[in-house]
């Protein structure tokens, strides 16, 4: 009866560790990402110091000391990544803006591969965006663009997902499970691209 008792109880032990192995959630590495345009800089946003010399909007997404997003601190990403000397997050031309009149910004250029959640928001006050993962050789070579449409050519790009469009001050939480390689992040809403809205990212090993 008793060795009968410990079958039965070690059986019961070794489902329950299965189903808890199983139902255990897989690690995931969480990027925040913003999508910006002019508009969202004329309005002010909807941090503390994002105008002013106070901290920076983003917190510790590169803010400088004593620099809000457009003060004086050292540049967060700058037009392919991070800014060197000055501008905050807005100034200087290698600020959070870049060199275009639109970008995609984000809190870590760098990700382990596996399984990364993208928390997107718009920014814009007015104008809608969108992001689109796209798998690349090269942070640096032009995605094939159609200068008739204002758009990279979608059937041409590996795509490793998208968030679709995102209103002005939208959100959505895009989660995709990347290999390690190089990845642009960008918008391709017709002529956003061509813009600025490109933003690399590395997916380590």
């Amino acid at each position: 009866m008793a060795s009968r008792v410990r079958g039965g109880l070690a059986a019961l032990f070794l489902v329950v560790a299965t189903i808890g192995s199983a139902g255990a959630a897989e690690p995931t590495t969480m990027v925040r990402v913003v999508l910006l345009d002019m508009t969202a800089v004329a309005s002010g946003g909807a941090g503390v110091g994002m105008m002013g010399y106070g901290p920076g909007m983003m917190g510790p997404w590169g803010a400088g000391p004593g620099g809000g997003m457009m003060g004086y601190g050292q540049g967060m990403m700058g037009p392919w990544g991070p800014g060197p000397g000055g501008g905050g997050m807005m100034g200087g031309g290698m600020g959070m803006m870049g060199h275009g009149m639109m970008a995609v910004r984000a809190d870590r250029d760098s990700v382990p591969a596996g399984t990364i959640t993208f928390d997107v928001t718009n920014w814009s006050r007015s104008v809608v965006h969108e992001l689109i993962v796209v798998a690349v050789d090269s942070a640096t070579a032009p995605l094939p663009y159609d200068y008739n449409s204002w758009r990279v050519v979608e059937d041409q790009i590996v795509r490793a997902g998208d968030s679709g469009e995102l209103s002005p001050s939208a959100s959505k939480t895009l989660e995709l499970k990347l290999a390690p390689g190089t990845y642009l992040l960008i918008c391709n809403v017709a002529g956003h691209y061509a813009a600025g809205m490109a933003l690399p990212l590395t997916v380590t090993p």
